[in-house]
């Protein structure tokens, strides 16, 4: 079902927000010149909630999720997970980015979940390793446990760097075009992967990507941003998070209608 921005306030209204993003503006300097990345970006995320940011490139769709992540300070405005401002990275949200090469290369695939999981937790390394593998279990990649990254695919190098995610059970997990490099079907396989792993334990997701496709598929709700620098044109509250909605004539409505929101909001950028 297809709700609007007004009809999801007022649903949403007596809700209070797990991750709530408040008048954030975002700048960095650049060979003398302040960019302003964002502007007085508003949004609320709900526990176990899967949002996305989508807009074009240069909308500081990634600028935002990494001040989510505390590796950027606002300039103004503020950002608060389960009441607590963000300043600084913490535990409490993992960031799974678009490089494949964000493991450590002397570490296998699971001894490189078993050093998240004894990075954050008490906890000896027989118990960290059996976690480790259910976890590659999960992603499917237990045949390849004693891998090293080097000798793993694209795709692969993802699915453990979303099991490390887990591993550390955090509050929020933060993607940044995790799947952008990949061909169309690992991406829709991944994409396939994401969903049954959130349907088994229910993680906050916040997922930046450029892909309507995969915006509409993957979200439970979709904040779009317009082009630089990056406001909050349009909020949709969707619940067609299946594959198999791709075929679905809601799924089709809905990609014109966001097809249309970004094309007059470019259009308006270029006149």
């Amino acid at each position: 079902m297809i709700k609007s921005i007004k009809e999801y306030n007022i649903s949403q209204s007596t809700a209070k927000p797990f991750l709530e993003v408040k008048n954030l503006t975002l700048q960095y300097k650049t060979g003398g010149y302040l960019v302003t990345a964002t502007d007085d970006i508003n949004f609320n995320v709900k526990k176990s909630d899967r949002l996305i940011l989508l807009g074009p490139s240069g909308c500081g769709k990634s600028t935002i999720l990494k001040a989510i992540g505390g590796f950027i300070k606002p300039s103004r405005g503020s950002i608060t997970i389960d009441g607590l401002e963000v300043k600084k990275p913490g535990f409490d949200r993992a960031m799974v980015f678009q490089e494949f090469d964000q493991l450590l290369p002397w570490k296998s695939a699971l001894e490189n979940i078993v050093f998240a999981i004894r990075s954050t937790r008490k906890i000896s390394k027989e118990e960290a390793r059996n976690e480790a593998m259910r976890l590659l279990k999960k992603v499917n990649l237990q045949k390849f446990a004693d891998s090293y990254p080097h000798a793993l695919s694209g795709g692969m190098k993802q699915r453990v760097a979303i099991a490390r995610c887990l591993a550390l059970k955090s509050k929020v997990i933060l993607m940044d075009e995790p799947f952008a490099s990949l061909d169309a079907l690992t991406r829709q396989k991944m994409q396939e992967e994401l969903l049954e792993l959130w349907n088994e334990t229910k993680f906050t997701l916040v997922f930046v990507t450029h892909s309507i496709d995969e915006a509409i598929t993957l979200g439970t709700r979709i904040v779009m941003l317009s082009s630089h620098p990056g406001k909050v044109i349009e909020e949709i509250d969707i619940d067609l998070s299946s594959l198999d909605a791709r075929y679905h004539p809601e799924f089709i409505e809905l990609k014109e209608k966001i097809s249309q929101i970004l094309f007059k909001d470019q259009l308006d950028y270029i006149i």
